[in-house]
């Protein structure tokens, strides 16, 4: 077997330990390459996100495991999977026999070594954000809006990662826990707040937030029970790549995608401290019960 980085062209784009990412200009493709750390759900998700809506994210070309397996992705001209199965929440290759028949293989989601990507031309939204005007900021909100809008008709029964995977959530000490699915908000609450995994917005000086002494209200005055669906878990600036005209190109890295109640898109993405990207939130979430509490420290902050 060829080694996992005999790679033509390679331009590092980031080196995490565990896993590196290239770009391999040559080819015009991107490989996420390591020994440990990878996982099938999230190149899993891409093919889903890809068949399943109209959010632009790379094509996934190949996945390959430790033992050798590979999945080797094909597409119709419209672009769909045509090798790729899902089924109650399992995603399944699809082979063929000379005989006509056809065989569904269901793969582990561990051992995964490497997995290839299409390049997609685009700036990321972390490196071009303070230079964007009004007006192509209003074409990446309006993008943004439409694209959770169509994740959100993705329902889900219970809280996971595709293809039956654990959740993978940010404590507060910004490590990443894995936990296996569960079955109701519940629960999932429950589990949050032992590991002190908040869902509350945190205000940055420019916000257009009010401060009030409100530390008495209870975080979780929220419905008990919200929907489930599909959502991105990390839609920062730096996940999401744009051209000149502010409209998104490509949504990447969604290694922390899967089924969670309706508020996490919000919650999650209001994490990061970019200036003005939490008052701009507000155009692509204006339904106030989209929002996790705005709450820092003792001191709990609402919007004028």
């Amino acid at each position: 077997m060829a080694s996992i980085y005999n790679i033509s062209q390679p331009r590092v784009i980031y080196d995490r330990g565990d896993h590196i990412v290239f770009h391999d200009e040559g080819r015009k493709a991107i490989y996420k390459c390591g020994k440990t750390g990878l996982k099938i759900y999230e190149p899993l998700t891409l093919i889903f996100i890809n068949d399943s809506t109209n959010i632009p994210v790379p094509k996934v070309r190949s996945i390959q495991y430790k033992d050798g397996r590979e999945i080797n992705v094909r597409y119709d001209k419209a672009g769909k999977s045509v090798n790729i199965h899902y089924e109650n929440d399992k995603v399944f290759e699809v082979k063929h026999d000379e005989d006509g028949g056809s065989t569904k293989i269901h793969y582990e989601n561990d051992n995964v070594v490497r997995i290839i990507m299409d390049f997609v031309e685009g700036d990321a939204l972390s490196e071009v954000w303070e230079g964007l005007n009004d007006g192509q900021k209003e074409v990446l909100a309006e993008d943004l809006k439409k694209y959770v809008s169509e994740l959100r008709e993705l329902k889900g029964k219970k809280i996971e990662a595709l293809n039956g995977g654990p959740t993978r959530l940010i404590t507060g000490y910004q490590n990443v826990e894995e936990e296996w699915p569960f079955e109701s908000e519940e629960r999932f609450n429950q589990f949050r707040k032992i590991q002190g995994i908040d869902t509350r917005m945190h205000a940055s000086q420019d916000d257009d937030l009010s401060r009030t002494d409100n530390s008495s209200q209870e975080e979780d005055a929220r419905p008990e029970r919200d929907e489930i669906v599909f959502t991105h878990g990390d839609l920062v600036p730096k996940n999401i790549l744009v051209n000149d005209k502010g409209s998104v190109t490509a949504i990447v890295d969604w290694e922390f995608a899967g089924y969670y109640p309706k508020y996490w898109e919000h919650s999650r993405a209001s994490r990061d401290t970019t200036m003005g990207w939490k008052d701009f939130l507000l155009r692509v979430f204006p339904n106030k019960d989209d929002w996790g509490f705005i709450e820092t420290q003792s001191l709990t902050f609402r919007r004028r």
